[in-house]
């Protein structure tokens, strides 16, 4: 089956099983969609009642519902003037809890932030928490009005014996204007310009009209535009334009007026769509994705936690406790042919098609963006999955490790030919 358009622009051109999806619509109901983070145990050994402790911080969970992670830490931030530290970047639609802590000194939040956001106060930490207190997530999600529920159990054994493709979802990107990795494209490539350009005026016809019809005038006649009266959701360009206001040619510093971690979410972003072409190109050739083969890096999962990387020889002694998963890199600057196995080839010829090396991501003009690189299992790393069907609603539960997309295995489920349509 060939994926729709908006797939492919994301790099995920292939879906890693023959049988037509089951169909059906995500998210109808705003609690179809329930997401909660999984924390390491050893957060909650160190939880103290005593909130005297030298530099010390209090821990909560954070529940959200109709409002994106970044949108939430900034209301609480405007309403408490305290910053918050957050581990995962959880999705607008849907509802949500993840673990927050800020530091002690700041005081109490109220347990009501707002109409979409509640908070509990869980205890005190010695220390904030960081990636690593992160093991995963546990989703329950409702699929409607699914109209090929004969499939669900061919795909499911198809899956459960290669593996989900661990394909960068399209929250990555952005559903409705996937528009962040060809930002992150430009900034790689140091047109800063068209960076901005893209930021300000790229669209599609799955934005609020009034959003598209500004966004037309930011790209055929900017200086029509009122900064102050765009709507709340356009504030990164907002902060962009108030920047060229002041210094009209200077693109750079137009992007380092943005939030940090906004501008390095675009280059991750362009590193994703690369990791993406060459995991559908892998499948495409005929990979196997649930082998590991001689020169293979590989790492041991028991439970959600990754073991130490391996490169694999001829034989792999494992313990019957964990279960090994093949890696396939996110290229950066440290990027070396002789540490990405099968996926060598398909990195090199990708990154000759985009005119790119892996020096290419170290950006001299803003140092701050540039990446490294990394490895990520090829298939989703699951604890846990279920599904029931029951009256047109199929119900799945399921435990994936931190970075795993959900919306990557409901793709391969549903098969959506509209995917923002049916919800994802």
């Amino acid at each position: 089956m060939q994926p729709p358009p908006l797939d492919r622009s994301i790099g995920m051109m292939v879906y890693a099983t023959p049988h037509e999806g089951v169909g059906g619509r995500l998210r109808v109901e705003l609690e179809d969609f329930f997401v909660e983070e999984i924390l390491d145990g050893v957060v909650f050994r160190h939880l103290s009642n005593d909130p005297q402790k030298q530099n010390s911080f209090t821990l909560y969970t954070l529940t959200k519902e109709g409002l994106d992670t970044l949108h939430a830490s900034e209301v609480i931030k405007r309403k408490f003037g305290v910053r918050v530290k957050y581990l995962g970047i959880k999705d607008a639609r849907a509802v949500t809890t993840q673990y927050i802590t800020i530091p002690s000194s700041a005081g109490c939040l109220r347990e009501k932030v707002s109409d979409k956001i509640t908070v509990r106060k869980l205890g005190y930490l010695t220390y904030p928490l960081n990636r690593n207190h992160l093991l995963g997530n546990r989703f329950k999600i409702n699929v409607r009005d699914v109209i090929k529920a004969e499939n669900l159990d061919k795909i499911l054994d198809a899956l459960g014996e290669h593996g989900v493709p661990n394909f960068f979802g399209y929250q990555r990107f952005g559903s409705r204007r996937p528009v962040s990795h060809l930002i992150g494209r430009a900034l790689v490539k140091r047109r800063f310009e068209e960076a901005v350009e893209l930021l300000l005026s790229y669209t599609t016809g799955e934005e609020d009209l009034e959003v598209q019809r500004l966004r037309r005038l930011l790209s055929e006649e900017p200086s029509v535009v009122d900064i102050e009266s765009l709507p709340p959701l356009m504030d990164i360009e907002k902060t962009v334009l108030r920047e060229l206001k002041k210094s009209p040619t200077d693109y750079v510093k137009a992007v380092k007026a943005l939030p940090l971690r906004i501008t390095r979410l675009f280059v991750n972003a362009y590193q994703s769509y690369i990791f993406n072409k060459t995991l559908s190109a892998a499948i495409e050739d005929g990979v196997n994705l649930s082998s590991i083969q001689p020169s293979d890096l590989y790492a041991e999962f028991a439970g959600l936690k990754m073991g130490e990387v391996k490169k694999a020889d001829c034989k792999i002694s494992l313990d019957n406790s964990k279960k090994p998963l093949l890696l396939c890199p996110i290229v950066g600057y440290r990027y070396r042919e002789e540490r990405s196995g099968r996926f060598r080839r398909y990195v090199s010829e990708i990154l000759s098609d985009e005119g790119l090396s892996p020096r290419s991501f170290y950006i001299d003009e803003i140092p701050e963006l540039s990446v490294e690189g990394d490895l990520r299992p090829a298939t989703i790393p699951i604890e846990s999955f279920g599904a029931k069907f029951d009256g047109g609603m199929l119900s799945i539960e399921a435990t994936l490790s931190k970075g795993c997309y959900i919306t990557s295995l409901l793709r391969e489920i549903i098969k959506p030919a509209d995917p923002v349509n049916a919800g994802f």
